[in-house]
Formats: C-alpha cells, sequence, structure tokens
C-alpha cells in the first residue's frame, strides 16, 4: 500500500542535496510539498519540474535559523493546504574545523543551523500535529552521530544533539501519534561532497538512494515507525576495529 500518497511534507533545506532529491521521491508517491529552503530561485526552479509531473508544490525562503522564517514555512503549508503531515529535518551545515581553531561564531553557525533550527521546525511541526492527532518527522542525522571525523566538533556535536532531540520527540510525541525518527546516512554525493574532491562511486551514496531510504522511513501506517536508520556505503569503515 502507498500510505504517503495525498500526504502534506514539509522539507527543509530542499534547493539542493538529500533535501531535493527527498521532494522528487516524495512528489513521484503522491505527497503534496511544501519545500524550503535559503535559495528561493532554486527552489522554484525544482518545484516547477515537480509540478510537470504533477505534483502540487508550495515554495518559502527559509532560514531555519530564523523563528520567524520558520513560522512562515508552517503557515504557508496550511494556508495552501490545511495540514501539514510529515516534516523531513533536513537542512543543515558541515564543517572540517580543526578544534583549535574553530572560533565561537563558526561553532554558533552550525549549531544553529543543524539543532536549533531542527528544533524550531519540530516544535511547529509538533504543535500542528498534535492538533490533528497524527504526524511523522523524520530528521536528516549523520554517521558523525555515532561515529565522528577528525575535525568536525561543531558537527558532531550538532548531530549527537540532533539524535537526543528525536529521542526526546519520541517520547513527547506518543500520547498525541507523532512518530519521529532519525536517518543516518554515509557519505551522500551532494554537492557539498562533490566539491571536497573526486571520490570512488563505490564510496558514496547517491541521493536518490538516500531519498528512496527515507520515503521507506515515512511511507509507513500512522501508528508505526522506524525510530532510527543508518545507512552507508558497503566499504565505509565503521563496524568493527581496523
Amino acid at each position: 500500500m502507498n500510505y504517503i500518497a495525498d500526504k502534506v511534507v514539509v522539507v527543509t533545506g530542499a534547493s539542493s542535496g538529500i533535501g531535493a532529491a527527498v521532494a522528487v521521491e516524495f512528489a513521484a508517491a503522491g505527497a503534496k510539498l511544501v519545500l524550503g529552503a535559503r535559495r528561493k530561485d532554486r527552489l522554484d526552479s525544482l518545484a516547477a519540474e515537480i509540478e510537470t509531473k504533477g505534483a502540487a508544490v508550495a515554495t518559502v525562503a527559509c532560514d531555519v535559523r530564523r523563528e520567524a522564517d520558520v513560522l512562515s514555512l508552517f503557515a504557508a503549508g496550511l494556508d495552501r493546504f490545511g495540514r501539514i503531515d510529515i516534516l523531513i529535518n533536513n537542512a543543515g551545515v558541515a564543517d572540517h574545523t580543526p578544534t583549535a581553531d574553530l572560533s565561537l561564531e563558526r561553532w554558533s553557525e552550525v549549531l544553529d543551523t543543524n539543532l536549533t533550527g531542527a528544533f524550531l521546525c519540530a516544535r511547529e511541526a509538533f504543535r500542528i500535529m498534535k492538533a490533528q492527532g497524527a504526524g511523522r518527522i523524520i530528521h536528516i542525522g549523520s554517521l558523525s552521530a555515532q561515529v565522528p571525523r577528525p575535525d568536525t566538533i561543531a558537527y558532531a556535536a550538532s548531530k549527537f544533539g540532533l539524535a537526543g532531540l528525536n529521542h526526546s520527540l519520541a517520547i513527547d510525541g506518543r500520547a498525541h501519534g507523532i512518530a519521529s525518527s532519525i536517518f543516518h546516512p554515509g557519505v551522500v554525493g551532494t554537492e557539498l561532497v562533490r566539491s571536497s574532491g573526486a571520490r570512488d562511486p563505490s564510496t558514496v551514496i547517491g541521493s536518490d538512494v538516500a531519498a528512496r531510504a527515507v520515503l521507506a522511513m515515512a511511507d509507513l501506517p500512522d501508528h508505526v515507525n522506524v525510530v532510527e536508520s543508518t545507512i552507508l556505503p558497503l566499504t565505509m569503515p565503521f563496524l568493527g576495529r581496523g
């Protein structure tokens, strides 16, 4: 069965990477979309592409660090579709600054985007879903929430925090029919990864593959939740000892 059809899905950070791929996959499955990102021109281009295939899409310029922007994103979704069924909490930034060189400004930027922004979006979704008596929130985490890389202290801290946020939301949402889960991908072939240099294709996950995994977590009966999921290239060091 297709449980996702006609669901209203908010996707943050939807202008590129996993967010854009999620938008395409969910639209193909019959969802209605509310797309948010800072780059409105790219959002509109993506929306035009999706709409040619028959999907209903609303786009909103949104910086998740700004509470007013987050409120506007969800208000636009309610105005267009009347409800919000799913939030894909995807907006985020990566950082590879050595700890001794990391400024407070950059630390705050990473935490404000990856964790505080996720909280603001989840809180607003939670308020709406609580009133509806049902809803689903899926956070895009990282393998770094389990096994950090060197020189990623801000990013790792933000993703560990996001995992804690997810667990708390899962507990708080139970009484209201709200499911919360987190998706931990390994290296995904996004613009950020490609800009860092050439990689063997077998060592990265395609954005479309990651998006299909997220869809699988969402395309479930309302009373079922995949609390946590990890996806990574087969050859990526993760389990065991080297």
